[in-house]
């Protein structure tokens, strides 16, 4: 192992921030990052037991309560707010008065007169609010606000900023992926929350990158659903929210958040000099003050700090907005995302929902700087009614075994049924494809999954049959019918899916080759960061860890349990027998940042790698040799939160 390296000094002083996290769970994501800016975590607080255990094996010395009363008399300066999001308005206030400092997650509050309220306590007790709106803070989108800043692009046309996410199965877990407890219960905002509300991610960037800030909204209601989400009682779930906002230069933003059937983060933006686009593959420019002026690739670089928030999470994100929180206690200099920056990127949302409600009126978004302002809205509670998550979705009814397990099988619903429908939907375009062999993997995915798809569908089958007006069984049935439960499970379709993999195989081989078998080192000391990690001793010991098959990745959190501290480093190792000395590719993901060895020598590394997985993949060239390889991942765990990697040859 490489000498351990000194901590950045990123602000000039000794004093010390002592930090709550409220909320566990999304909280944590924050935690490593602290070190880096005078932040000492001293306390938690969460409802859920396992959350807090995780919690204190990374403090072990804090205060941790599921009790916040007693969690804002412990001796604290400043509360990482990260609870259900309908509450961040109320608690945000009682932080306040508790005299703490605050950085809430987004969004800042549910509803105008919360928004009123908070303004006012913050102005009151004279303390720092911060948002923490991460989006505005990746390395691409920091150095496009360099830009415009000196007058590159010019001033806001137009632009088109997205954050599409379907992520149902976060209407049936926790952050962390365990279901809903009790399980005939749903999260408590996921599931029903409208994504309106979650406008921060699409617009906090435009605002950053312009210097611009919202004053009109508009938006017609999508009424089609995809499957699976719950409808009525308050839900407002599973469609796309598009709104129109009107900036105060004169400039449009199409702001489009929703779940949909195409995962979607593509931000569009035009100025009067210049334009640019951040797509997959990567940014491009189009500068000369003209429509067909030059299109070119252009590669952003970290400015500043950007190297230490290239560590953390969120694509660095997670690293600015806690800076600029502990900036502003320690210097008074503030962030784009204060007290009222937090206003502008939450109001449209609220707005936005509203003119939906009202056939696309256009509704103002009033700037709580002024009190006159404020004063309109001041007893203006209007929101979305909430589902009632407590009584469940079997309104009250006496349960069954299954029932009382829905959360658990609703969660298997959502990685099954979309198994089964990319393979069959594919399978009518197969020739079609660029390059065909890409239909294997997703052929052997299904026939992977096939056993536990059958039991999960039969069980959803038994709930419908049992509750059939429930709320329970219109997301079963909905799923089941993504599924095609009745030709899915027909006798004939496990032998047809068999030999139509085996036809693939012949034709095409094995386009990957899994790694599923690593064995793993117990959690070490920290001692450097991934960039400057050697090649190991060889007197570490190591042990096999698990493979989750479901979502295909190796599974190092077991390597945790007993430990004081979750901030560390993993070794893993895996073995790959080449039939002939020749030159390869190796494919490596992980949801914490991570080097790869191939026979003791380093072949690649990806520093700022953080969830989900694949989406950190990155492909590496190598030389195999005849007989036995050594594969090495060093992964490091981001305080507990980098669940384990994947790993596979590509031929």
């Amino acid at each position: 192992m490489a000498k351990t390296k000194a901590i950045p000094r990123v602000f000039d002083t000794d004093k010390r921030i002592r930090l709550g996290i409220w909320g566990l769970g999304r909280g944590m994501n924050f935690f490593n990052t602290c070190k880096f800016l005078n932040i000492d975590v001293v306390a938690g607080c969460d409802f859920n037991a396992h959350m807090r255990e995780n919690f204190l094996r990374s403090c072990p010395g804090a205060v941790v309560t599921d009790n916040e009363e007693e969690f804002l008399k412990q001796d604290f300066d400043a509360v990482l707010l990260a609870t259900f999001c309908p509450a961040h308005g109320p608690h945000a206030i009682k932080c306040l008065q508790a005299g703490k400092h605050v950085l809430s997650e987004v969004t800042s509050f549910f509803s105008m007169a919360e928004g009123v309220k908070l303004v006012e306590e913050v102005e009151k007790r004279k303390l720092v609010y911060n948002l923490a709106e991460n989006y505005p803070f990746t390395a691409a989108n920091m150095w496009l606000a360099n830009r415009w800043r000196e007058g590159l692009f010019g001033d806001l046309m137009y632009a088109e900023y997205e954050y599409v996410h379907e992520c149902r199965m976060l209407a049936y877990t926790y952050i962390d992926s365990l279901p809903v407890q009790p399980g005939h219960t749903v999260h408590n905002w996921r599931s029903w929350f409208s994504f309106h509300y979650y406008c921060t991610h699409s617009l906090g960037p435009v605002m950053v990158i312009t210097d611009t800030r919202p004053i009109m909204v508009e938006t017609f209601p999508s009424k089609p659903h995809i499957a699976g989400y719950l409808r009525g009682h308050g839900a407002e779930n599973g469609t796309m929210t598009p709104s129109l906002i009107q900036m105060n230069n004169g400039g449009v933003v199409r702001n489009l958040m929703g779940a949909a059937t195409n995962d979607s983060h593509s931000q569009r933006i035009w100025g009067t000099r210049g334009a640019s686009e951040i797509g997959h593959d990567g940014m491009r420019l189009r500068l000369g003050g003209a429509g067909q002026s030059p299109r070119l690739n252009v590669n952003p670089r970290w400015e500043g700090l950007g190297e230490i928030a290239a560590q953390t999470g969120h694509g660095g994100g997670d690293f600015w907005t806690l800076y600029y929180f502990a900036r502003e206690i320690l210097t008074g200099v503030k962030g784009p995302f204060d007290i009222y920056g937090g206003c502008d990127v939450t109001l449209p949302g609220i707005q936005a929902l509203r003119s939906s409600r009202e056939g696309g009126k256009p509704m103002e978004v009033p700037d709580f700087r002024k009190k006159a302002d404020r004063d309109r809205y001041r007893n203006d509670d209007w929101q979305q009614e909430r589902y009632d998550t407590k009584r469940g979705v079997f309104g009250g009814a006496e349960l069954n075994e299954k029932a009382a397990r829905f959360s658990s099988i609703m969660k298997d619903m959502t990685l099954y049924a979309p198994a089964y429908r990319a393979y069959v939907d594919w399978k009518k375009v197969q020739t079609a494809l660029v390059s065909q062999e890409q239909f294997l993997p997703i052929a052997q995915n299904l026939l992977d999954l096939y056993d536990k798809l059958v039991v999960t569908f039969r069980n959803a089958r038994a709930i419908v049959k049992d509750y059939p007006s429930s709320d329970g069984a219109q997301v079963l049935r909905e799923m089941l019918e993504v599924g095609e439960a009745d030709k899915a499970l027909s006798p004939g379709f496990l032998p047809a899916l068999k030999k139509d993999v085996s036809s693939l195989k012949r034709k095409f081989g094995s386009s990957t080759i899994d790694l599923t078998r690593f064995e793993a080192t117990r959690l070490l000391p920290e001692r450097t960061l991934i960039p400057d990690v050697n090649y190991p001793a060889t007197s570490l010991k190591y042990k096999v860890i698990p493979y989750q098959a479901d979502f295909k990745y190796n599974d190092i959190r077991e390597l945790y349990e007993g430990l004081k501290d979750q901030n560390g480093l993993v070794f893993a190792r895996a073995n790959y027998g080449s039939k002939k000395a020749e030159a390869g590719k190796l494919k490596v993901a992980a949801d914490g940042p991570f080097k790869v060895f191939v026979n003791r020598k380093e072949v690649g590394c990806n520093r700022g790698a953080t969830n989900p997985i694949p989406d950190q993949a990155i492909t590496l060239k190598t030389a195999w040799k005849k007989g036995r390889n050594e594969i090495l991942i060093a992964l490091r765990t981001n305080g507990g939160m980098a669940w384990g990697f994947s790993a596979c040859v590509v031929k």
